[in-house]
């Protein structure tokens, strides 16, 4: 069913407070400010969001349902080991790609503390289980290296999200470049260290 004007102005002020917080940080971004780019007046996006807390958490539920739909939709037809955890890595460094503060926002996420973190997290509850499950998986049938699958998970994770979160660590070790060319070659880095990862290693 198509948005009601209601709906798409909610949805509009959601998708402008993640790309502020992602920028400027949850105490750097500003209910006025927000509401001035989407072109309301703050009073109208309290009419949403009774507070700050509020468009927050509506941001992190909307940020962990638009991955979700991301992956699953990656996901589709794949049915290998690697093919299907190549496919979620595409689909998120294409996001990124697409929508540069959903990354930082996510960071920032991370850093406000467990509870907001959680919020976001639970939403791809879900997808992580199912994660896990395709590793063990792939562990039992001798395809994965064996280990933990939920720490391995978490490595897969860090690999990724951090590659393209971690700005400041990546210019100190690799030198400023925002460039496309430099996303797709982090791209390339990250799918080989995955593939690493997650090729058994042969007896000996």
């Amino acid at each position: 069913m198509p948005r009601t004007g209601g709906e798409e102005r909610r949805s509009t002020l959601v998708e402008e407070a993640i790309r502020q917080f992602g920028r400027e940080g949850y105490a750097g971004a500003s209910l006025d400010d927000i509401a001035r780019a989407v072109g309301v007046r703050k009073q109208t996006l309290l009419y949403y969001f009774s507070s700050k807390d509020a468009l927050l958490e509506a941001c992190l539920h909307a940020a962990g349902i638009r991955l979700a739909e991301v992956i699953a939709q990656a996901l589709e037809g794949k049915e290998g080991y690697w093919e299907r955890a190549e496919a979620v890595i595409h689909a998120v460094f294409g996001l990124a790609s697409e929508w540069p503060e959903f990354p930082m926002f996510v960071r920032e996420a991370g850093r406000l503390g467990p509870l907001a973190f959680e919020r976001f997290a639970d939403v791809l509850d879900p997808l992580r289980r199912r994660a896990v499950e395709f590793l063990q998986s792939g562990m039992d049938d001798g395809q994965v290296r064996k280990q933990d699958p939920a720490m391995l998970l978490f490595t897969l994770y860090t690999a990724v999200v951090g590659s393209l979160t971690e700005a400041s660590v990546l210019n100190a070790v690799v030198g400023a470049d925002k460039s496309r060319a430099s996303l797709r070659r982090r791209e390339r880095e990250v799918v080989a260290f995955v593939r690493a990862a997650l090729e058994p290693v042969p007896d000996r």
